[in-house]
């Protein structure tokens, strides 16, 4: 028996017969196995394919389903109150995983398992990200040509101009009250030192006229003189009398002359101060004013046809620099005053130096003048000769000041003068927004807005800048602050220009704002204060008081228009005519208030006006819609409470309860192919990694996840 086993062993492997055909059979078999794990491997990967692009498909076709009413504003949410998303993806998946192959072999039997359709709850509506993100991808083609239109052709132009303009609209508005105060100043210091004077000049006669009287009368110091000797012969009280009467006189206006040298140096120093603040006041403007158009370019200053102005400008404001007195002037005043006030009194009484205390000396000594001691000749030469210093010395700090200062001709503030019209036109225009901010309906509207947008996010409102519509100076003034923000503002825009653009366009044709309700039209009041035509103001301005947005648009496009219009004023005779700065200020001021009313009233009733008015310049036409452009730069939305506003807007717009509609969601699919051949092996196989489905009975189970957004 062993040697049988051994004779069998030696035959099948030691000897060669029939080998080679044993080794074919092995390889075979091992070939046969490969094709078979290889036709399932191909088999799974279509079916993969298969499902990801059935996944993908049925996704798109759930996201089909959204609402309406929100996509006519650009957006998009899932209409959950239609047909529901979740069986829309399970009948789509399902559908594209049954392949219709009539006539051909099947090749893969992919047989849907399960779904599952589920909305991110942290990305609904009520995300700002979300909705900021499909508002520009809603903006991105039409937005970038508006805002070229608009800031390239129609703002940066006008740049250089504006803030020549700006720099000379401040320094006219304050130092026209600085020079009216400093001139206030000097009038008193004058009018002081006329009078002190004066109170010598006076008293002039009794020191320096000749004698004129009879013993015992005294008229004047020469009288004394001339009597005294006649005195100590025969001794009259009347001499003694008079005598000291008239040393009262003298220093009585000695004392009076002080005071008023006193008042006069108290108001030079005043004068001298704010003359200091007038020369302050035009540095820091120039200084304040430059820093806002700091990241302008030159080369987007005006071109050439609006040189004329913008150099008419620069001088006046160098004109006005002119207003600014050296200091030396006050330096020399207040020094020649002291002088004055010194030679009056200089000291105290007993002292022999100056006016007051030797007179008062005198009558305090009175006994001893008269004594007969030998002195009296000589204390009377020297009361004259301190009272002719006094005189001369006042004299001399009146007429220097007389000679050098001359009142600085500002214009009539009044109602009646200069700004007359300015102020009918100003009463025009603050009449009718004061009776739009003061509307006592459409209160329901905003009230559930602010409920709404409090939902959302931020309520705040976006405050503007001042606009006094009773006094034409600050108006212009305030005015002007507003146009130097725009710039400051289109200056500093960098990388988010871009997002801030396209959002603004979005707000401008996606709601609305009616211009053709004309603001002066009694007919249109209260329609054209209404929320229902104001959305656009609303979602800018953002205040949940009835009337207020469309006030606030009103009170920048009259300060918007009044700039444009100061600039062309300079163009015009009834300002060209006015050669002093100051009152040339109040004279353009005038004329662009009263032109502002006019463009205004264009403007809010549906027609264009050219945005500056000067012979030369090509014609750039301007609607409402423009100027709510500029005002949603002039406002930076930095904190996104515009996109909050916006949301609250479409909220409001459809019955749909829209905080929570889902813009992103995510589904699962499950999907299996039964295996033809080796299932053990593809199980091997996903166990170690290469494939990622899981086997089960003979199949083959497919899972595939898809997120997708609007």
């Amino acid at each position: 028996m062993k040697n049988k086993v051994k004779t069998a062993f030696r035959r099948f492997i030691v000897k060669e017969n029939g080998a080679v055909s044993i080794y074919v059979i092995i390889v075979t078999l091992l070939l046969f196995l490969f094709n078979a794990v290889l036709i399932d491997f191909v088999r799974i990967m279509v079916a993969e394919y298969q499902v990801e692009q059935a996944s993908k498909s049925a996704m798109r076709s759930a996201f089909s389903s959204f609402n309406k009413n929100v996509q006519n504003k650009g957006l998009f949410v899932i209409n959950e109150g239609a047909e529901s998303p979740e069986q829309i993806f399970e009948d789509v998946f399902e559908k594209n995983l049954m392949v219709n192959e009539d006539g051909y072999y099947k090749f893969v039997d992919t047989t849907m398992e399960s779904t599952s359709f589920s909305a991110n709850e942290n990305r609904s509506y009520s995300n700002t990200e979300i909705v900021k993100h499909q508002i520009l991808e809603d903006m991105k083609y039409t937005a970038p040509i508006e805002f070229g239109k608009i800031i390239a052709d129609g703002i940066l132009p006008y740049s250089c101009t504006m803030q020549e303009a700006e720099v000379y609209v401040d320094i006219s508005k304050d130092v026209n009250k600085l020079v009216a105060d400093r001139d206030e100043a000097m009038g008193k210091a004058v009018e002081h030192l006329i009078k002190a004077h004066s109170d010598l000049d006076g008293t002039k006669g009794k020191v320096n006229n000749p004698s004129s009287s009879t013993y015992p009368a005294v008229n004047n110091l020469e009288d004394a003189k001339k009597h005294f000797s006649t005195y100590i012969e025969e001794v009259d009280t009347a001499f003694e009398n008079d005598l000291e009467d008239l040393l009262r006189d003298i220093l009585k206006s000695g004392k009076d002359s002080e005071k008023e040298l006193k008042e006069a140096r108290k108001d030079l120093i005043d004068a001298q101060s704010i003359n200091k603040n007038i020369q302050k006041k035009i540095d820091d403007t120039r200084k304040e004013v430059d820093q806002k158009y700091d990241n302008l370019s030159s080369s987007e200053c005006s071109d050439s046809s609006l040189s004329t102005v913008e150099n008419q400008l620069e001088e006046l404001t160098e004109q006005i620099n002119e207003y600014v007195l050296e200091d030396t002037f006050f330096v020399n005043a207040i020094s020649k005053t002291d002088k004055a006030k010194n030679s009056v009194n200089g000291g105290s009484p007993g002292s022999s130096a100056t006016l007051v205390p030797y007179v008062d000396y005198q009558i305090t000594d009175f006994t001893q003048l008269i004594s007969g001691d030998g002195t009296f000749n000589a204390a009377i030469n020297l009361v004259k000769t301190y009272f002719n210093t006094a005189l001369d010395d006042t004299e001399e700090v009146r007429k220097y000041v007389d000679d050098n200062y001359e009142e600085t001709e500002t214009g009539d503030t009044g109602n009646n003068g200069g700004l007359k019209d300015a102020f009918e036109a100003l009463n025009k225009i603050k009449d009718v927004i004061n009776k739009g901010m003061a509307l006592n309906s459409d209160f329901a509207n905003y009230t559930e807005l602010q409920s709404l947008v409090s939902n959302y996010g931020s309520a705040s409102e976006n405050s503007i800048q001042d606009l006094d519509m009773d006094v034409p100076e600050q108006a212009a003034q305030d005015a002007f602050d507003m146009i130097g923000s725009l710039f400051h503002n289109l200056g500093n825009m960098a990388l988010d220009i871009r997002d801030q653009t396209y959002i603004n366009e979005y707000i401008l044709t996606r709601f609305k704002s009616d211009d053709k309700l004309g603001l002066m039209d009694p007919g249109s009041y209260p329609d054209n204060f209404l929320y229902i035509n104001r959305e656009v103001e609303y979602i800018l301005y953002g205040s949940h008081t009835p009337g207020v947005n469309y006030g606030y648009a009103l009170l920048e496009l009259t300060a918007t228009r009044f700039a444009f219009n100061f600039i062309a004023a300079f163009t015009k005779d009834p300002v060209k005519v006015i050669p002093h700065p100051l009152p040339k200020f109040l004279a353009a001021t005038s004329w662009a208030f009263m032109r502002t009313v006019e463009d205004v009233g264009n403007l809010t009733n549906g027609k264009k006006v050219p945005l500056i008015d000067i012979k030369g310049i090509k014609p750039f036409a301007t609607d409402y819609k423009f100027y709510l452009r500029l005002f949603l730069l002039m406002h930076p939305d930095s904190d996104d409470t515009r996109i909050n506003r916006i949301q609250a807007v479409v909220d409001k717009k459809v019955p749909e309860d829209l905080i929570s509609a889902p813009t992103y969601a995510t589904a699962k699919a499950e999907a299996s192919i039964d295996l033809w051949f080796l299932p053990g092996i593809i199980e091997l196989l996903g166990t170690s990694g290469i494939l990622e489905g899981k086997v089960k009975n003979g199949r083959y189970y497919i899972e595939a996840e898809v997120d997708y957004s609007y």
